[in-house]
């Protein structure tokens, strides 16, 4: 904006400007505003929070490939082995290298596919995407696919394998047979890349998906029961991201147009629906709706004066049992024409059941706000919970609930802000795991989260509570790593633990990779190895080695481990031994006894290597005996201890150290304002300097006017004294290039005591004046 308007005010003078002469160009002033903004708005973001380890894409343990056309979705997962529902296949792939142990084919009939194609759909959309996966009661798996926009499930059963099946290039095929084949209708995605979720609970499958072709109906459906069709108020342009079931309920989460928002733009936000699973409909024409159909905000933001909300759900995690609480870990992004970020945030299982029990929201008319609905007018008994046979409610009851879905009060997050908020210009989070409950050394548990994002990284962090003065919510994020799993550009879409194989599955349209939970072994010495924070790993005292706690099976609370949590990197190292037990005493020649201190020194500190002056030496023989405090072992070579700050991009992590945060805080205040004065400074000089230049020219050329005018009779002009009549151009012309004059300036010896009485009259002393013998002459004769 200020440059904008010294701009404006340039080219206002300019116009102004009679001579036409420009001094400063407009092409140089759009160059110093762009400078200016680029500038500003760099200082006006602050950086992610950086990892203390960071790996590359080489650290990947195994691969399964396929085409993006694929669409990969996890359908089913053990300790052991993952099923992925993919184009016209369901694999069954071993957690262990990724090796495929089975897989079940179902393709599309050529009928299916050509009136897929002759409705207008591409040719690698029209196959059978698998996307829901059940167990069935009675040994039998249920399996439901697209069917080229024609979705359709099947029930299959287990048959013994025989000696004569044969190997497919990928892999041995599972044997079932077909036990039932019936349509999917609501319960099945149409588009491979529709976002769909469903849970299989008590033996019935709910489903939250489109019942139409064009994807414009959508709906949350169990058996007959479905939410109501073009209802705004229930559902609106949804896109679901999970479902859990939960003390009788079964929750769906997803985002959506906001209709409470309706009156003052377009907005999005997330959303948690429940249903209770012994609803059975309502009465007389409510028989296929539901009586239990609740919805709540799900509050992901920024607490202060004006909250910055993070609006659209991405994913979540299966319930965390986190100690007395029961959690759902969920992602939450900007909208894409925002400012781009990212947060984690969890919600208790509690305090959504709580939003479920406040008070109904509604709106009056279209033109109104939507505010709470008073008690009275709420009938009894209260709509929405669950009981034995719902079809015995009164319809009072189920057209309330119908019409009045949206509860006033939302869903609070844990600690009443983000766990993790991540500001990048080039991604964002997309997925999210949980190994839960992971215990440390000093027997405290903490949930390990691993996030991915749209840029194929893994981000993993852990959160720590505090009695920091400086942090007033007592909660510290301690990012531990980041690693790039996936090929640059490649998002992430989801996430699997293996605490068995003490692996990461990571999901992408076409591809599968593992990655370890943790990189222990990266870390070189104790003071990484501790300030690294991570539960999984603690230094061995007796090996030198960062070893992985659960790996080593070590015995927790003896010494022959170090941990350190939500400390400083300077703590951690004080926690680490400096020294060795006993020195060593090693024997060199002269000639390299200097190389040998500088190398000592260097190790040690780290930053200069200079020569000691307190070193001990003591001269032996031929050589020379002195003591090195470092690991050195007889037959080995002393080496510099290797610090993973140096080695590594790291930078001082803000959500690690609070001292660290205020540091940060100062340094970047002081860098902003200072970067902003001289630029302040800089433009100011630059506009003053150039408004001068102009005045001067200006000034210049008027005086050139001037004196041509005066002198148009092309000689000097000499003027005679009134009464001497001597020549006194001497005195008025002192430039040696317009006089002819030979002789010096006798005018230098005339009496100018009359000049010096004048020139002191106003100070309080009189400044004494020279004069010349010639003038005490004439004095002395007058």
């Amino acid at each position: 904006m200020i440059a904008t308007m010294l701009i404006t005010e340039r080219r206002r003078r300019y116009q102004h400007n009679s001579s036409g002469e420009r001094p400063i160009t407009i092409a140089m002033l759009h160059i110093i505003s762009l400078c200016f903004y680029l500038i500003v708005s760099v200082n006006a973001w602050i950086p992610d929070v950086q990892p203390d380890l960071k790996t590359k894409q080489d650290k990947v343990i195994s691969s399964f490939f396929g085409n993006t056309t694929d669409y990969y979705k996890i359908l089913d997962h053990d300790g052991e082995s993952v099923l992925v529902g993919a184009k016209d296949v369901i694999y069954n792939i071993s957690m262990k290298g990724l090796k495929e142990n089975s897989r079940l084919v179902w393709t599309s009939t050529g009928a299916d596919r050509e009136l897929c194609m002759l409705k207008g759909k591409p040719e690698s959309d029209c196959h059978n995407y698998l996307r829901v996966y059940a167990r069935l009661s009675d040994g039998q798996i249920l399996l439901c696919g697209t069917n080229s926009y024609k979705p359709r499930c099947r029930h299959y059963a287990p048959v013994e394998a025989t000696p004569d099946v044969v190997d497919s290039s990928a892999g041995n095929s599972m044997r079932y047979e077909i036990t039932r084949d019936v349509e999917a209708q609501g319960l099945c995605p149409y588009s491979p890349a529709h976002n769909s979720t469903y849970a299989f609970a008590d033996g019935q499958l709910y489903s939250a998906t489109v019942a139409d072709f064009s994807g414009g109906d959508p709906l949350i459906y169990r058996e007959n029961l479905r939410t109501e069709q073009y209802d705004l108020k229930q559902l609106n342009q949804p896109d679901f991201v999970g479902t859990i079931e939960r003390n009788g309920f079964v929750f769906f989460f997803f985002r959506e147009l906001s209709m409470e928002f309706m009156n003052f733009g377009k907005a999005v936000y997330s959303r948690v629906a429940r249903v209770c699973k012994s609803d059975r409909g309502g009465p007389y024409n409510h028989g296929k709706s539901w009586t239990s159909y609740l919805k709540a905000r799900l509050n992901c933001s920024v607490p202060g004066e004006f909250p910055f909300y993070f609006d659209e759900i991405q994913a979540i995690s299966p319930v965390v049992e986190s100690g007395p609480n029961a959690l759902v870990y969920a992602v939450f992004t900007t909208s894409m024409n925002a400012i781009p970020g990212s947060a984690v945030c969890a919600f208790r299982v509690d305090d959504i059941l709580s939003a479920f029990d406040g008070d109904f929201k509604s709106q009056k008319d279209s033109q109104s706000h939507w505010l709470p609905v008073e008690q009275t007018q709420v009938p009894k008994p209260r709509p929405g919970q669950c009981v034995e046979d719902s079809r015995t409610l009164p319809s009072i009851a189920v057209n309330f609930i119908k019409n009045h879905p949206l509860m006033e009060s939302a869903v609070p997050a844990v600690h009443s802000r983000p766990l993790l908020t991540k500001v990048h210009l080039h991604n964002r989070l997309t997925a999210i795991a949980v190994d839960a409950q992971v215990r440390a050394l000093n027997g405290k548990h903490y949930d390990v989260i691993y996030s991915g994002t749209d840029d194929g990284k893994v981000t993993k962090f852990i959160n720590i509570m505090t009695s920091h003065p400086n942090n007033t919510d007592n909660l510290l994020t301690v990012v531990i790593s980041e690693m790039q799993a996936l090929p640059l550009g490649t998002p992430v879409r989801e996430l699997v633990i293996s605490s068995k194989k003490n692996t990461l599955v990571v999901v992408s349209d076409g591809r599968l990779v593992t990655v370890p939970l943790h990189h222990c072994s990266l870390i070189v010495d104790c003071r990484g190895c501790l300030s690294l924070q991570d539960p999984n790993c603690a230094w061995d005292l007796q090996t030198h080695e960062c070893k992985n706690l659960a790996a080593s099976k070590s015995k927790f609370g003896t010494k022959t481990y170090l941990q350190s949590l939500n400390t400083t990197k300077n703590t951690a190292a004080s926690l680490c031994p400096k020294t060795a037990a006993d020195p060593v005493i090693v024997t060199m020649a002269p000639s390299q006894v200097e190389d040998a201190k500088k190398l000592h020194y260097a190790s040690v500190s780290g930053v200069s290597a200079e020569k000691p002056t307190n070193l001990d030496q003591q001269t032996t023989g031929g050589g020379v005996d002195f003591t090195l405090n470092d690991y050195i072992d007889e037959n080995k070579i002393p080496q510099a201890s290797v610090d993973p700050e140096q080695v590594m991009t790291n930078l001082h992590d803000p959500q690690k150290s609070m001292a660290v945060v205020n540091e940060l805080q100062k340094a970047s205040t002081l860098t902003n304002l200072t970067t902003m004065i001289i630029i302040f400074a800089f433009l100011l000089t630059f506009l003053l300097g150039g408004f001068a230049g102009i005045r001067m020219k200006q000034t210049c050329n008027q005086n050139r006017l001037d004196a041509s005018h005066h002198n148009h009779f092309g000689k000097p002009t000499q003027f005679k004294h009134q009464n001497s009549g001597k020549d006194i151009n001497l005195l008025i012309n002192s430039n040696p290039y317009t006089t002819t004059q030979k002789t010096a300036n006798l005018d230098l010896e005339k009496d100018r005591s009359h000049e010096c009485k004048n020139s002191t009259e106003h100070l309080e002393k009189e400044l004494p004046c020279k004069t010349s013998t010639l003038t005490k002459v004439k004095r002395t004769y007058i």
